[in-house]
């Protein structure tokens, strides 16, 4: 659920237009557009990382419940 709420908060906050891709000069209009597409590819990127971010501090989670497991199931042999 958190990677979804990181995905949703990036999807609204990365939103930025580049201006002058309408422009009635062609290079203006192509040099915008070029602008645009590397700002979208930028904000995937980013989505991507946050996502990757939290899958990795759930990871990390599930390794320390699973050491603490072992450690207990250890220390109940023991005894």
């Amino acid at each position: 659920m958190a990677a979804a709420a990181v995905i949703s908060f990036s999807l609204a906050s990365c939103s930025h237009n580049i201006s002058g891709v309408n422009s009635s000069d062609p290079y203006v209009a192509e040099q915008a557009q070029k602008a645009q597409l590397l700002q979208d590819q930028a904000n995937t990127q980013e989505r991507l990382v946050e996502t990757e971010k939290e899958r990795l501090k759930v990871l990390k989670l599930q390794l320390d419940g699973a050491k603490q497991n072992l450690k207990g199931r250890k220390a109940a042999n023991k005894v």
